[in-house]
């Protein structure tokens, strides 16, 4: 993957390391982590500008989208990821608020990430930035590499049996 800035807002030290984890396993190498929108204002603005910002929105004290009202007035990211364990209609709302205020959301997770979700958001913004045609929105799907050895047409029903506990 091409050499991407990618700037992690996440007050979870767990979530934040897994989150560092699953873009470098993307070769996404140059990645600011911050757990405040206070550090993450003041690394960007020493550091300059990144090319996606992953942004928590439930944190203590400032959540994310205070940086990402700080970001759509001063574009030091240009494109911005929403993370959340919140509602879809939550993290729906703060997607539609950002681009409201001129912010480009590239998507929005809710937690857990996905490795593999990661790494269809980023393909999007490097196919949109190289100017080629946007696949389908990424979504949380089951890992095809799971299913494949099933096979198609074959019938596993008496294989797999449902037990239920109270």
């Amino acid at each position: 993957m091409r050499s991407l800035k990618v700037l992690i807002l996440e007050d979870n030290p767990f979530q934040m390391m897994a989150l560092h984890q699953m873009l470098n396993a993307n070769q996404v190498f140059d990645v600011l982590t911050t757990d405040s929108v206070e550090s993450a204002m003041n690394s960007l603005d020493r550091r300059g500008p990144v090319d996606i910002a992953i942004c928590d929105l439930q944190m203590d004290g400032r959540d994310g989208l205070s940086l990402i009202g700080h970001l759509a007035m001063t574009g030091l990211a240009r494109s911005v990821i929403i993370l959340s364990s919140a509602e879809q209609s939550v993290l729906d709302s703060a997607a539609q608020l950002a681009r409201q205020q001129g912010v480009d959301v590239l998507g929005v997770m809710r937690k857990p990430a996905s490795v593999a979700l990661i790494g269809k958001l980023l393909t999007k913004w490097l196919r949109v930035r190289s100017g080629l045609p946007e696949d389908d929105e990424p979504s949380e799907t089951v890992d095809t590499a799971v299913l494949a050895p099933l096979k198609a047409g074959q019938d596993y029903s008496a294989q797999w049996v449902a037990h239920f506990q109270p």
